[in-house]
């Protein structure tokens, strides 16, 4: 799980750039590493765990600003859970693919 969370921990490249706008751009590659899995789950049969995806990714992209702000030890789980969260998401289309019919 560390190299998901090391992956959305990066920092900008701009040296200069406040920790506010750091968090924004790490919650940013949140979203946009979420909705590309939810854009991976195209079977119907997927149909709900994609929209489930999808709807947690909205809340998160809607509460950006205030998860940016908020203090170290929140920042710090809340990207941990996303981070666990993704590393399940890779795993279940893993362990799906396993089993796809050729």
């Amino acid at each position: 799980m560390s190299d998901i969370v090391d992956d959305l921990l990066r920092l900008s490249e701009d040296p200069h750039a406040d920790p506010r706008s750091r968090r924004r751009q790490t919650m940013e590659r949140l979203v946009e590493t979420l909705l590309a899995m939810a854009d991976a789950e195209i079977a119907p049969e997927e149909a709900q765990h994609r929209h489930s995806i999808i709807h947690l990714t909205m809340i998160i992209r809607d509460m950006t600003g205030r998860i940016a702000e908020a203090d170290d030890p929140t920042f710090a789980a809340i990207v941990r859970e996303a981070a666990m969260l993704i590393r399940s998401l890779q795993r279940r289309r893993a362990d799906a693919a396993g089993y796809a019919v050729h």
